[in-house]
């Protein structure tokens, strides 16, 4: 049924000549103000022997979306370092040592084996695997290959060091899209495990060219190959059918003081390193006991690396570290070098200071830029688990951020001195990733009632969707869990006493939903019931704005295509998207004066929401990714990395 009030706003549309719906304005320019995002995301490390003075190098791969991969290379000892660029990806989770005086690096989102030379130091050789976006860890197979586990085809890859050749060993465990924990058993076979739609641990035997079942015992972890046995979590395998090897063939941690487990990474060719609780112990070939090296809490950080010296080496946030016997505290070392600028991640906004923050796609920091004095500040790590932040609300000078992947909300006031480490500023407010959630692609909204909304995705191989509900002050968390049925909520807003939700089908580590289309619903605050819905088929994702405060209507993206739900009808303006350019950006604005402004490819478009007329308020020689607006009315993009403010 459409309503007086619809049809009034219909016929408006027919009436202009060639439905174009374009209003001639004048058009404004862009002008840079500066990279804000400087933030580093480090996945994978190695040490290595400078093959020029024989001094111990750790070289980590850096992500930068916008640039391109990078590669640190610190001497620790002397804390100095220095970038090589590489010549494809954009970032890696793989880096092995193999013979011949070469690295091996695993590239994603194009899918490629890069060679660099130790000796030249330099990169010499890049090869790509078809139709593959990621290469996750590597393992050196017994036939002297180097094998990597892909997405999105979660296929086994060979790569020859000889003549750098690559075999496609297959899937043997469609549908699933990845391959990860690639590791080398007792007899050179490779190991691995394919997720997560329907997940399975096999073994490929080369010779035979065949996949095989993994036992139980033996299934999705990483290991690695310790003589003619392969060792994982704290138990020793070997033979064709991996039975338990006893005794354990190393020197263990107390049986008494708990569990514990092989950390890989930081295992070396005749060392083991285990951990047990925040216990690190040191297994030496020859010797009788595991040494205990250090007891101390990483706080989020993980081993990367061991040093020659009898150290390990790892990550968190933007720090290394390097662990020596005895050291009773984590000391945090501030990288030695500034890597490139990286593109702005999912967010752009402005705090009522006017100060632009964002944030990295991944690498869990913010970013701020003052578009008034060109000063730029980069954070550290926001909270101890990995990942992002994904936007933020603001309470009397106080930001409230929801995180992937740990499903966290912090609490930081830029106004007060940092301290993360002692959880004094910022502060980990809530978790919802022990309930099932970690993703906020729904962002995070102010309610009128004080407290924050925010929209989650369900963890990794699960299907679904929450609104989380936090008290500021308190931390306590309320969810309403799958409010429009079994999936993973992309928006929200607040009016009051309504809840504005929109789903996708999208899904962490799943293919799109089969046989469901995304929705858009309202919601009742008071008994959480839904008092209007609507599915939309052949779309993915549905996305909210938020509630304009003029027209009170309520801005839905259908993958980009733009429809009205009028909130003082409880209705839906037309039946189909408005003819305004598409919405191509992360983030929009809704001042609340009738207008949407927002990204459509190169161009920033203002949309007149009571009439559907649009125009043209710049263009971008680039791809436009934000759109922000400060109090001031002062009109923000970003492109990449680099940020514009339009007048």
């Amino acid at each position: 049924m459409i309503y007086y009030r619809h049809a009034m706003i219909l016929s408006v549309f027919l009436l202009v000549i060639g439905a174009q719906n374009v209003l001639k304005g004048q058009t404004m320019t862009l002008h840079l103000i500066g990279k804000p995002c400087l933030a580093n995301n480090i996945l994978a490390g190695v040490t290595v022997t400078d093959r020029a003075t024989g001094r111990e190098l750790f070289i980590m791969t850096n992500s930068s979306e916008g640039s391109g991969l990078e590669l640190f290379v610190i001497d620790v000892e002397q804390n100095t370092a220095r970038v090589i660029k590489a010549p494809v990806g954009q970032g890696a989770w793989a880096i092995r040592e193999v013979p011949g005086d070469r690295l091996i690096i695993g590239t994603y989102y194009d899918g490629t084996f890069l060679v660099f030379d130790l000796i030249k130091m330099e990169f010499t050789h890049s090869i790509k695997v078809p139709e593959e976006q990621y290469i996750w860890n590597l393992t050196l197979g017994g036939d002297g290959r180097v094998y990597g586990g892909t997405h999105p085809g979660g296929k086994l890859i060979a790569l020859d060091l000889d003549t750098y050749a690559i075999e496609d060993c297959g899937n043997p465990a469609a549908p699933n899209m990845y391959l990860t924990c690639l590791s080398t058993l007792g007899d050179g076979r490779v190991i691995g495990s394919f997720g997560y739609e329907k997940p399975a641990t096999m073994i490929y035997d080369f010779a035979g060219k065949k996949f095989l079942p993994a036992p139980d015992q033996a299934k999705a972890i990483l290991g690695l190959r310790w003589g003619d046995a392969w060792l994982a979590g704290s138990g020793a395998f070997g033979g064709a059918d991996l039975a338990p090897v006893t005794p354990y063939p190393m020197p263990a941690p107390p049986a008494e003081k708990g569990a514990w487990y092989v950390d890989v990474p930081a295992c070396t060719v005749d060392t083991l390193c285990m951990r047990q609780g925040n216990t690190i112990y040191l297994a030496r070939k020859g010797q009788s006991a595991a040494e205990l090296l250090a007891e101390l809490d990483l706080r989020g950080g993980r081993l990367l690396a061991a040093s020659r010296q009898g150290a390990v080496l790892g990550i968190r946030g933007q720090d290394y570290f390097v662990i020596h016997k005895g050291d009773t505290s984590l000391q945090l070392r501030p990288m030695p070098v500034v890597g490139s600028p990286r593109p702005l991640g999912v967010f752009l906004k402005s705090d009522t200071k006017g100060r632009l923050w964002s944030g990295p796609m991944f690498g869990q920091t913010l970013c701020m830029l003052d578009p008034d004095t060109g000063q730029i500040v980069n954070t550290g790590t926001i909270c101890d688990t990995g990942g992002a932040v994904y936007g933020f609300e603001e309470i009397k000078g106080k930001m409230y951020l929801p995180s992937y992947c740990g499903g966290d909300i912090t609490e930081y006031d830029p106004a007060l001195p940092w301290d993360q480490l002692g959880n004094r500023n910022p502060r980990l407010l809530a978790s919802i990733g022990n309930r099932g959630y970690i993703r906020p692609m729904g962002g995070i909204k102010l309610g009128s009632d004080g407290l924050i909304y925010s929209g989650w995705w369900a963890k990794y191989a699960v299907y679904g969707g929450a609104v989380a509900i936090t008290n500021p002050q308190t931390g306590q968390t309320d969810l309403i869990e799958n409010p429009l049925g079994v999936q993973s909520i992309s928006g929200l807003a607040v009016d009051g006493k309504r809840l504005y939700v929109s789903t996708s089908i999208a899904a962490n580590g799943l293919p799109n939903k089969p046989g469901e289309s995304p929705r858009f619903g309202v919601m009742d605050l008071e008994t959480r019931k839904v008092v209007f819905q609507k599915e939309f088929p052949g779309v993915t994702n549905v996305t909210i704005v938020g509630v304009d405060a003029k027209t009170r209507f309520v801005p839905v993206l259908m993958d980009g295509r733009i429809t009205l739900f009028d909130s003082a009808a409880m209705a839906f303006t037309t039946d189909k998207p408005l003819k305004a350019p598409a919405s191509s950006g992360y983030t929009c604005v809704l001042p609340g004066d009738g207008f949407l402004i927002y990204a459509s490819s190169k161009k920033v478009v203002r949309l007149d929401l009571s009439t559907g007329m649009s125009e043209t308020l710049a263009t971008s020689k680039d791809e436009i990714n934000h759109v922000a607006r400060g109090l001031d009315g002062r009109l923000f993009v970003a492109c990449g990395a680099e940020v514009y403010e339009v007048k």
